[in-house]
């Protein structure tokens, strides 16, 4: 039996009962690699509210939605601008040719334009509705639906650190990010941790932090004080990432 590539969507709980769900569906070349050969586990520390469920079962239709448009519109490119350009040219000299009364050339070019734009977006949005992409919708949403979310010590654990994260000050998150210790996760999978880490990478990846992350440790906390509250970053999350990057590497 073949062994099945594994996955972990992560559900946490913050301290004011939000939910953040970490996953790496957000990349649409990601999403439309997934099949059987994938085995996709929810886990949770405290167990998540019925509708936050339903709202992140939602936004995983939404992110395939955008996935599969964004595949079909890519492999049908190429066919939908040469019946748009053979349009283009039909519509040209027949208006140049054909039509006895003489039009402008800007005429001439605006209507072979317009018609074969109209073309190509009548083609695209047909092939939105098309066998292929209901066929490849509905192979995805199966396999979002077969996703059972379960409670898991290490999440728990890693929800407690962010609540404790997020019931002291900012001073008390910047002398976190300063110490070199690490937070140890007694109940922690490596690939689970690994997993929670590189979605966080992803999550952390914006310019504002590609500046300073890596160098952030060095910093005078004044500084690190500045860019915080200039850039609104998340620090409660933020520190919680970085204790579990320590231990990774520890």
């Amino acid at each position: 039996m073949q062994n099945k590539k594994k996955l972990t969507i992560f559900h946490i709980y913050r301290k004011d009962g939000s939910s953040i769900f970490l996953h790496p569906f957000s990349e649409p070349g990601f999403i439309l690699k997934l099949d059987d050969d994938y085995e996709i586990a929810g886990k949770y520390g405290h167990e998540p509210r019925v509708e936050s469920l339903t709202m992140f079962k939602n936004d995983l239709y939404r992110l395939i939605e955008s996935a599969v448009k964004s595949w079909i519109s890519d492999i049908r490119f190429i066919p939908h601008f040469i019946l748009s350009a053979v349009l283009f040219l039909v519509i040209y000299l027949t208006a140049a040719v054909v039509v006895r009364d003489p039009i402008p050339m800007i005429d001439e070019l605006a209507l072979a334009l317009g018609g074969s734009i109209t073309l190509f977006f009548v083609l695209s949005k047909k092939d939105q509705n098309s066998e292929k992409s209901s066929k490849k919708r509905l192979e995805l949403r199966l396999v979002m639906d077969k996703i059972v979310f379960e409670e898991d010590e290490f999440v728990k654990e890693v929800e407690e650190v962010l609540h404790y994260n997020e019931s002291i000050d900012k001073s008390g998150l910047i002398d976190s990010i300063l110490t070199s210790d690490a937070r140890k996760f007694g109940n922690s999978n490596p690939e689970d941790m690994k997993q929670l880490i590189s979605y966080l990478d992803t999550y952390f990846s914006g310019k504002i932090y590609r500046k300073k992350i890596v160098n952030l440790d060095k910093l005078e906390k004044s500084k690190i004080s500045k860019w915080a509250e200039d850039n609104k970053i998340d620090l409660s999350l933020f520190v919680m990432y970085k204790k579990l990057k320590k231990e990774i590497h520890s």
